[in-house]
């Protein structure tokens, strides 16, 4: 726990080092225009995240057979990567490749088309979208000096 504690607050610390010391490698300029195309690339990774994530995990639960664990987090993992671009600094910048990178993970068994219950997919008999069941009316009597209109 204090080993996360200490990662967290020497972060912004080593952000700033490295910073400093590709400026001094590199130079000033350098530095100044990689953290404002990262940036961009943070915003515009954000921007279109919205609908791109929906697509994203539909096309992948459209897949028959087994998903990718990973690949259901991808959508996570791009909306972090955008965030991790936004900071500036190297260290943030290497974070956001890593989680860019095409990994591909264990797989999750998918149910079979007809969902869990193993049915024919159909809502109800004749497969109109309606679902059969009973239900019975209850409504409270209330005292006719309690409404409020009379």
């Amino acid at each position: 726990m204090r080993a996360i504690l200490l990662l967290i607050l020497a972060y912004p610390f080593l952000e700033v080092a490295s910073l400093v010391y590709m400026a001094d490698h590199f130079g000033g300029g350098f530095v100044l225009g990689w953290v404002i195309v990262s940036a961009l690339i943070g915003v515009l990774m954000l921007r279109n995240q919205k609908v791109g994530a929906l697509l994203t995990l539909g096309a992948v639960l459209r897949k028959p057979g087994e998903v990718s664990l990973y690949g259901l987090l991808w959508p996570l993992r791009f909306l972090l990567a955008g965030v991790l671009f936004l900071i500036p600094g190297f260290i943030s910048d290497v974070l956001a490749v890593l989680l860019l990178l095409p990994l591909k993970g264990p797989s999750l068994k998918v149910p079979p088309a007809g969902g869990f219950g193993g049915g024919s997919g159909q809502a109800g008999p004749a497969g109109d979208g309606a679902i059969e069941g009973e239900y019975t009316r209850v409504d409270e009597t209330v005292d006719p000096d309690r409404r409020i209109h009379k």
